[in-house]
């Protein structure tokens, strides 16, 4: 009862778009790398958790595997590999979870470093769960991404409201860590492990 009564009051609910409410490419694409899914197979998944990568760096590492002579092999792999329906790259825990918070009166916000850098315009427009979280915040061409602190305090910014009213989903741990070191309380998003992810997000926003 009283962890109860002295967790601060959630306000908002800001969530990682890539990889937590639309699927990772390692679920949707078949590959011999296997990233969060089985770290064991995929060294360079490795390097990037032990902060000797970065994320883009990993994604462009990859995808020139895929797209040797493309001008930008990581935004051509992942237009190519989300042009599917809504219903089969949106995760349906993510929505119902999203029904429930609004349900309860909570607002719901996104802070993603890559939206607009790994996705045209067209695709952001069709996608309609993107319309449901206010604001969306993109860092993909403002010069620093999570988990620069510089990113949080923009998020907060423009959420206005105090850092520990926030809960903050991501994927990638250096995410959560940064986002826990500005303030805000955090719970990691694993994607081999949804419904436990989710259930301790539901907690922590209480």
């Amino acid at each position: 009862m009283s962890e109860v009564l002295s967790r601060p009051r959630t306000e908002v609910v800001l969530f990682d778009f890539g990889g937590v409410v639309i699927k990772t490419p390692f679920e949707l694409y078949d590959s011999p790398w296997r990233g969060p899914l089985d770290p064991s197979t995929d060294e360079e998944w490795r390097r990037l958790q032990a902060h000797q990568i970065t994320e883009r760096e990993y994604w462009h590492r990859r995808t020139a595997e895929i797209y040797p002579d493309a001008a930008d092999p990581t935004f051509t792999f992942m237009r190519d590999l989300y042009e599917q329906d809504e219903d089969v790259i949106v995760r349906p825990e993510l929505v119902a979870l999203l029904d429930d918070l609004d349900e309860a009166g909570f607002r719901v916000a996104a802070l993603t470093n890559d939206l607009t850098a790994f996705h045209p315009p067209e695709w952001v427009e069709r996608i309609s769960v993107i319309g449901r979280f206010d604001p969306l915040i993109d860092l993909s061409h403002v010069g620093y991404l999570k988990p620069d602190p510089r990113a949080y305090a923009h998020a907060v910014d423009a959420l206005g409201v105090p850092p520990d009213s926030v809960v903050f989903l991501d994927d990638q741990p250096a995410n959560v860590e940064g986002a826990v070191r500005a303030g805000l309380r955090a719970v990691r998003f694993d994607p081999a492990a949804v419904a436990d992810s989710l259930t301790r997000l539901r907690a922590e926003v209480g």
